[in-house]
């Protein structure tokens, strides 16, 4: 097998969504009692993911980082993950009114980075939001999935950027 690049996964979204959350979610296995504003990088070594692929994980905090600080981190970014919490309408719109506009803002029109979009905080809502989301995806072809609490992921059909869709376990990743 040749040498394959690493995947950086970067994951935006308002403040108290619950990305660094999900990032101490993942590499405890548990649920973390004090979250801080913003977690370290996290680096998955090759030999333990499905793929063979090193892959980092960066968490972003408007609190800690600066707008310039925030698009480095897009820029470097090999798939990103817009996190937004089911239960906050203002946290659901900020995807189309800052986050995606932010992201083509720095990266050009002409480029498509992968964009997952994942709801957080199901436990505390009744229903999905998934239908809602869904609209997102429709008008932006670059949102290649949905994940709600891992339950489910969609894969935007109209996603036509050249790069390969992500497979399951870069999807994980993002939980």
């Amino acid at each position: 097998m040749g040498f394959q690049k690493a995947v950086r996964i970067l994951l935006l979204g308002e403040p108290k969504v619950g990305k660094t959350s999900l990032i101490m979610t993942l590499v405890s296995e548990e649920f973390p009692e004090e979250v801080p504003f913003r977690a370290e990088e996290i680096t998955i070594p090759a030999d333990v993911t499905p793929e063979k692929v090193p892959t980092h994980i960066v968490d972003c905090s408007e609190e800690e980082q600066t707008q310039e600080e925030l698009q480095e981190e897009i820029l470097r970014a090999q798939v990103i993950c817009i996190v937004y919490a089911v239960d906050s309408e203002e946290s659901i719109e900020k995807i189309t009114s800052r986050w995606i506009p932010l992201i083509h803002e720095t990266i050009g029109k002409d480029y498509r980075v992968p964009i997952i979009l994942v709801g957080n905080k199901t436990d505390v809502v009744e229903k999905s939001t998934m239908e809602m989301i869904q609209s997102v995806m429709n008008q932006y072809s670059e949102v290649e999935a949905i994940v709600e609490h891992e339950e489910e992921i969609k894969k935007n059909e109209q996603h036509n950027t050249g790069m390969s869709p992500l497979d399951n376990s870069e999807r994980t990743a993002c939980l």
